[in-house]
């Protein structure tokens, strides 16, 4: 009987691993930059981000045939390329995440964003969405309309990712206030646990005092 539940546990703990490997990328959006719930991770308002290589800047405003801030942000954004009229930025996320969105301007067909499970662009990829694929927007890139001018929600489901790859192969992918839904610091778990157990403590003195009594 022990060996055909051991046997049976390690039957499904084989099932939920090669589901969680085949764990594909999912993604949705709102319109406008609505940010409530999320943890930002990068605003770009301090300049370059240590993590980030390639054909990338921080600009602020319209320029042009260059770029063009997302819909009613005026702060500073990231644009891809940041010269010439195609050309890719890949930026480290500072650690792993199982869910990432941002704030994305004039939505493209020409853009795309790929995710990966390594830094710089690194290990296993988990995907590349085009903008042509975001839910809501037309792709068309229009600058100012709110169709086009979205915040879009990733999911990675059992994987992490680590690091990004904007890509644009024209005038330009631009995007800003890259963030996550907030989980908490291993302290603030342990503190949270801690809690708990308090509470079921308490419990089950309360249950029971009333037998007893």
């Amino acid at each position: 009987m022990r060996r055909t539940l051991f046997a049976t546990a390690v039957a499904a703990a084989a099932v939920l691993a090669a589901a969680g490997a085949q764990a594909a990328t999912t993604f949705t959006s709102v319109q406008g930059p609505d940010g409530i719930g999320q943890h930002i991770l990068f605003d770009f308002e301090s300049g370059m981000p240590a993590g980030l290589s390639g054909n990338a800047g921080i600009h602020i405003g319209t320029v042009a045939n260059a770029y063009a801030a997302p819909m009613g942000d005026a702060t500073h954004f990231l644009v891809v390329p940041t010269t010439g009229s195609s050309g890719s930025g890949i930026l480290d996320l500072g650690g792993g995440y199982d869910n990432i969105s941002f704030y994305w301007g004039s939505i493209d067909t020409y853009n795309s964003v790929e995710f990966f499970t390594g830094v710089g662009g690194t290990g296993t990829s988990l995907g590349v969405i085009s903008g042509g694929s975001i839910p809501g927007a037309t792709g068309n890139g229009a600058q100012g309309t709110v169709a086009n001018n979205r915040r879009v929600f990733f999911d990675f489901g059992t994987d992490l990712a680590q690091s990004v790859r904007f890509t644009s192969t024209n005038i330009a992918f631009e995007l800003d206030d890259i963030g996550t839904v907030a989980v908490p610091e291993p302290a603030v778990w342990g503190t949270m646990l801690f809690g708990f157990g308090l509470v079921g403590a308490t419990m089950r003195r309360r249950r029971l005092t009333s037998v007893t009594a």
